[in-house]
């Protein structure tokens, strides 16, 4: 009863496992070792008519397969009972090795004593060493680092600026008589960053964002940001990059005169997206080296007058902003290193090891 059912089950396993696409699953069959040629010839030919059977493609080396299948015949003397002689019994040794890392997902034996036997055996031998094999690649793009070692990167930024004026309210210059303005604002910015080491690179922004002092000084203060970049890469999926560097400043109004520097301090932290880009998250701060000067408007007879004048010429800025970014990479740096990372794995892969003792 026992054997009728394993029949059935055996009989019922290849449909339900040829009705899944497995065409995409390369094997690599390699060739028998041990045993007499007749065998070796027997399972080379059997063994790959059952994995084309069960809808796996086979390849025809090991550097293009996922994975390896390794047969070895050895012989094993079973000692005889109650005067009987000794018996002489075959041994397929089956192993399954995973050609991405080299290593050995199982191993495991059959005895037989002729390959006739063989015939009934061997697709239940094949399924149960595929069971440990995905229906499908889990991933079809290589997880690689190209993405943060690229030599250029194109960068688009949208954030806050938060801007904090300082300047004198009384008469003489004290502390006491500090007062400030706040005005939050949306900020725009374009940049171009070259890698140019692997732990430094340079980026050269372009950046606008509104200031509205009061209804006489008003105008988008324009920057341009000189960085100097160090990108930390601990992981495969982000990268930190904190900053400093030089900003030129203009504005669109000759009302509102920003001094010419800025010093900027900031801190990036980059998540991948893509083989070729980053989502980019920022947090700076920038200082004005010197004062806003503020000129009486051109046309000040044509304006509003201002209900509420503030006494002052000149303010103390202080910027604090918050950006989010996309960036995208060409040229990729370190692909002479990773090809020979690959190259490298794939000899390694590729070692003989059919004739270890399992």
């Amino acid at each position: 009863m026992k054997k009728y059912l394993l029949v059935a089950v055996l009989l019922f396993l290849p449909l339900v496992l040829f009705a899944q696409s497995r065409d995409d699953v390369a094997i690599y069959l390699a060739p028998t070792t041990g045993g007499t040629p007749e065998q070796q010839a027997f399972f080379n030919e059997n063994f790959r008519m059952e994995l084309i059977g069960a809808n796996y493609a086979v390849a025809e080396s090991q550097r293009s397969a996922d994975y390896s299948m390794n047969l070895k015949i050895t012989q094993e003397v079973e000692d005889g009972y109650e005067g009987e002689a000794q018996a002489i019994i075959n041994v397929l040794n089956i192993s399954l090795m995973d050609n991405e890392d080299g290593r050995e997902i199982l191993q495991f034996s059959w005895a037989f004593e002729s390959l006739e036997d063989m015939y009934e055996w061997n697709l239940h031998l094949i399924y149960q060493a595929m069971a440990n094999v995905p229906l499908t690649k889990l991933t079809a793009v290589p997880d690689t680092n190209h993405w943060r070692n690229k030599w250029f990167y194109a960068c688009g930024y949208v954030g806050l600026d938060l801007t904090f004026g300082f300047y004198d309210s009384g008469n003489e210059s004290s502390f006491q008589n500090r007062d400030y303005t706040f005005y939050p604002g949306p900020l725009f910015a374009l940049g171009l960053e070259f890698q140019f080491l692997n732990f430094m690179s340079a980026e050269v922004e372009i950046n606008g964002s509104p200031y509205d002092i009061d209804s006489s000084h008003s105008a988008i203060m324009f920057g341009l940001p000189v960085l100097l970049k160090f990108p930390l890469k601990p992981s495969r999926h982000f990268m930190l990059e904190p900053y400093g560097g030089l900003q030129f400043n203009t504005s669109s109004q000759a009302s509102v005169n920003p001094p010419l520097f800025s010093w900027i301090g900031g801190f990036q932290y980059g998540i991948k997206a893509g083989e070729r880009g980053a989502i980019t998250i920022d947090i700076r701060a920038v200082g004005d080296i010197g004062t806003v000067k503020l000129n009486p408007p051109a046309k000040a007879a044509t304006l509003p007058s201002n209900p509420n004048p503030k006494e002052y010429t000149g303010i103390d800025r202080f910027q604090l902003q918050l950006l989010i970014g996309f960036k995208v990479g060409f040229y990729n740096r370190n692909k002479d290193d990773e090809a020979a990372s690959r190259t490298a794995a794939a000899t390694v892969s590729d070692s003989p090891n059919y004739d270890e003792e399992y």
